[in-house]
């Protein structure tokens, strides 16, 4: 269970008026539990929707399928499981589900009051049956607020995260070691992703964009069968899971000598990562600090990149504070933002550079490190 979490939950609760919360979004079920269910292979047959979290009177329980409830006990949480995998009927995870979520908010029967729910994750077959074990509730939609809750990192929470990107700076270093006229993408992706797992000592979740030549022009994309050729930029934007928290950076890298057109283009790109990363402090809004980066690309001459210029990273790879025009939420203490300006020169290539960093009290720290030597 992660304390500071509940706390701030229970805060929450308060706030609003809650009586209880049922959190489906497994985002938030990792960020209140430490529980990461896993995600390489998808849904799995043997369930019904996500896990769930039940926060009553005290106490969490998580909702599962029994193929789950071994590895989320380990996290000291209540567990309540059902039948997902079985040889001696037929696999009914949803019905199941359904069935063990009526047991367990049926302890709660009597309650009285608002409880607020995920709504966007939790599977729609779902919603009567809350409906019908808790007659006396007004059930108030949740999602987008968990969210916010989640900005702000606690100092184990910090600890997760960096772990994940000692795995993002291995990557990048394996990627410079890896890249040479010759060899596919995808040859480059094999190794890379062999590396974080032999490091990691385990399987690990990673999304990536990792292009070469002219693709790099099209922002990222699945590593596939292109061949490097001499003087190549190669975007390798490594985004790995450890411990349920994310990691992410990007870096360019180039086979022999790049075109005097995209070391120009890189270097417009570093020195806009050097403003963004100096300009980070508390009170500093979102939709401002984007535009300071865009405005700097597009005072050089350059095309603006349509993608944000930075997220929040987390439990999810990509959560708030995002950095984009429309948001003015304001950066605090404890946030921990990924920069990743970017320029993109249809049939010559593109750069993106990234890097993450930690809001203090007075500025930011650098927490990823494979442009040191650079910035």
């Amino acid at each position: 269970m992660n304390q500071t979490s509940l706390e701030r939950l229970l805060v929450f609760l308060k706030k609003e008026h809650l009586s209880a919360v049922l959190l489906s979004n497994m985002n938030s079920l990792t960020w209140l539990t430490g529980y990461a269910p896993p995600i390489e292979t998808g849904p799995s047959p043997f369930e019904g929707g996500p896990a769930l979290a039940w926060y009553c009177e005290g106490e969490v329980t998580l909702l599962m399928s029994d193929m789950e409830a071994g590895s989320a006990k380990a996290h000291q949480v209540e567990v309540l499981d059902y039948t997902g995998y079985t040889i001696e009927a037929p696999l009914a995870g949803y019905s199941n589900q359904a069935v063990g979520l009526t047991r367990l908010l049926n302890k709660s029967s009597s309650l009285h009051g608002k409880v607020g729910v995920e709504m966007d994750t939790l599977p729609a077959s779902l919603f009567p049956v809350v409906q019908k074990a808790l007659p006396n509730v007004m059930l108030v939609p949740l999602d987008g607020k968990i969210e916010s809750l989640r900005a702000v990192k606690s100092a184990g929470e910090i600890d997760h995260i960096l772990n994940a990107l000692k795995l993002c700076d291995l990557a990048q270093v394996e990627t410079e070691r890896q890249i040479r006229p010759g060899v596919t993408e995808l040859e480059v992706w094999g190794a890379l992703k062999a590396r974080l797992e032999l490091e990691a000592g385990g399987r690990v979740p990673v999304l990536a964009d990792l292009v070469a030549g002219k693709r790099t022009a099209e922002i990222g994309g699945l590593p596939g069968g292109y061949i490097l050729q001499e003087g190549d930029p190669v975007l390798a934007d490594i985004v790995p899971r450890s411990g349920g928290y994310w990691g992410d950076n990007s870096g360019i890298h180039f086979t022999g000598e790049a075109s005097t057109e995209l070391k120009k283009v890189y270097s417009v790109v570093l020195e806009t990562l050097r403003v963004g990363i100096k300009a980070v402090k508390p009170g500093l809004k979102a939709c401002d600090l984007d535009n300071l980066l865009r405005s700097f690309i597009r005072e050089r001459g350059y095309p603006v990149y349509p993608h944000h210029s930075g997220h929040g990273i987390g439990t999810s790879y990509h959560e708030e504070p995002r950095i984009v025009p429309y948001n003015p939420i304001q950066l605090q203490p404890g946030m921990v933002i990924a920069l990743e300006p970017g320029i993109y020169l249809p049939d010559i290539g593109g750069v993106r550079l990234e890097n993450v960093v930690l809001v203090t009290e007075s500025g930011c720290k650098l927490l990823t490190h494979h442009l040191d030597n650079q910035l």
